[in-house]
């Protein structure tokens, strides 16, 4: 007699429609060596950029639990919380369902990539925070008003390095006393050979999150003097330098670092 294969219980509808969600979000812009030579936020990017995200920087989730942390901290009645660089809107989505009711805050997203923009209204309805999407350009197009905190997580490494300053003495003075700024970067080691140690650690975690390494390294290319990050040294004088007086690191994962700078 033939032995009993195990039952196995019929996938339901609605996994079926969250598989195939997952499998159409997944991030494969760069396999078999195809992708843009370029990286650019587009509609393409914009659809898999959850998931390259939590697959490609390392602790994501954990790091932006702490800017949450972090928001709730600076957060004040009557203020406005900005996410510069929203992306697809997962931090403030996430950020209105945290934050304890206070009277007269607003929470606003500011990104110049439409299709980033239009995936965050997708997911920022029913939120017990209103939250205001802005198109602009982080180089000049936008204003701050009663800015409490400015989030800047994976955004300042974007920006020109020769903006970078101005960007930033900019943002100091839209923030109100006791405000904060909080930035998270790639950064580069002060070290030559931890730098190259550091790079291959962060080499594979992403292999160990399932990319291949054609894929790593065509969108290195890809990113090639569009993702420029500094030494955690120069970050931290230019935000000295743009009148911060209070900067420190609360997070640090070999390459990647997390700053706050109060006003």
């Amino acid at each position: 007699m033939p032995p009993r294969l195990p039952s196995v219980r019929p996938t339901t509808r609605r996994e079926r429609i969250y598989r195939n969600r997952e499998l159409k979000n997944r991030d494969n812009l760069f396999r078999n060596g195809k992708g843009p030579e370029k990286f650019e936020f587009n509609e393409q990017v914009a659809s898999v950029f959850d998931d390259m995200l939590d697959r490609s920087v390392p602790l994501y989730n954990e790091c932006r639990n702490l800017t949450i942390a972090w928001c709730q901290h600076l957060a004040r009645p009557q203020s406005c919380v900005y996410d510069l660089g929203c992306s697809t809107g997962t931090l403030l989505a996430q950020l209105a369902g945290a934050l304890p009711e206070i009277s007269g805050l607003r929470l606003i997203g500011i990104d110049n990539s439409k299709p980033m923009l239009d995936k965050a209204r997708e997911k920022l309805t029913d939120l017990p925070y209103p939250v205001d999407l802005i198109e602009a350009d982080l180089d000049g197009g936008f204003s701050l008003d009663r800015a409490c905190t400015v989030v800047m997580n994976y955004t300042l490494q974007f920006i020109p390095p020769e903006k970078r300053l101005a960007l930033v003495k900019k943002i100091f003075r839209g923030l109100d006393a006791g405000g904060g700024l909080i930035l998270v970067e790639k950064v580069l080691s002060e070290d030559t050979q931890l730098n190259k140690v550091f790079i291959e650690m962060h080499h594979d975690l992403k292999h160990d999150q399932g990319y291949s390494s054609l894929e790593i390294a065509k969108k290195r290319d890809a990113l090639e003097n569009v993702l420029i990050p500094w030494k955690l040294s120069q970050t931290t004088q230019m935000l000295h330098e743009s009148g911060f007086n209070a900067v420190d690191v609360f997070f640090k994962w070999n390459n990647f670092a997390g700053l706050v700078a109060l006003k």
